[in-house]
């Protein structure tokens, strides 16, 4: 099943997006750029702020470690220098999660993609500077087995799991795994998923032509943007 993304659900957010994948579901909000306090104004670039927020309770250390993550990632897509001495906030609340109990690490990295996106559609409904666009993915290893975008029964006794995000260019922006794997393993998984983040941001026609076009999924990310824009429009055709 192919993630679902819908943009602007939140009128008061400079930009807002809910993701949607066979895991999680996560409602972001991005404002900016605003003002930042002195004490953490930087003095070439743009500040970003990530607040994570679980769907029960009050966050902890897991939660600030996400919010390192996405904060790293989200500085690698930004265009910071545009706006010294300001802040990008954005706002992460997962909305639903597995039913099953999952164990720490697992359930930390699994959520890691679903973030990512949601914050990346975020930012792209705002119209925030952008130097490249993005799509996260998760994948398990289960029996010998490479599973790309897993399920709950997936995740149960898995051998390993891992998050990354690439560019449309290819580039790997984001990767973090936990359990049991070698390199080559690895060098494996990175592949499967460079190929379904591939999929997701292809053009028109592009996705069939690719190596196993069916298979990596489709283009849903060009389609949501593609289908803001169409929205974002309407008002001229209408005049």
């Amino acid at each position: 099943m192919s993630p679902s993304l819908a943009l602007h659900p939140l009128v008061r957010a400079d930009g807002s997006a809910t993701f949607t994948s066979n895991l999680y579901t996560v409602l972001a909000a991005a404002n900016g750029p605003v003002e930042v306090s002195r004490r953490d104004e930087l003095p070439e670039e743009a500040a970003i702020e990530v607040n994570i927020r679980p769907s029960s309770g009050v966050g902890g250390p897991r939660e600030r470690w996400m919010e390192s993550v996405i904060t790293s990632l989200l500085r690698s897509l930004l265009l910071v220098h545009l706006h010294p001495r300001m802040l990008v906030q954005v706002t992460l609340q997962i909305t639903a999660e597995p039913s099953i109990k999952l164990k720490r690490g697992v359930a930390d990295v699994a959520l890691l993609p679903t973030l990512a996106n949601a914050a990346f559609a975020a930012l792209v409904d705002g119209g925030l500077p952008l130097e490249r666009t993005m799509v996260a993915a998760l994948a398990v290893v289960r029996e010998g087995e490479v599973v790309v975008e897993p399920t709950e029964k997936d995740l149960v006794g898995c051998q390993s799991v891992h998050a990354m995000a690439y560019s449309m260019k290819g580039e790997m922006l984001l990767t973090e795994s936990t359990g049991r794997f070698d390199l080559e393993l690895w060098e494996d998984v990175s592949e499967r998923l460079r190929e379904t983040t591939m999929a997701a941001m292809a053009k028109a026609g592009e996705d069939e032509g690719m190596e196993g076009g069916a298979e990596k999924g489709e283009p849903w990310l060009r389609h949501a943007l593609k289908e803001n824009v169409v929205k974002a429009n309407a008002w001229r055709e209408g005049g």
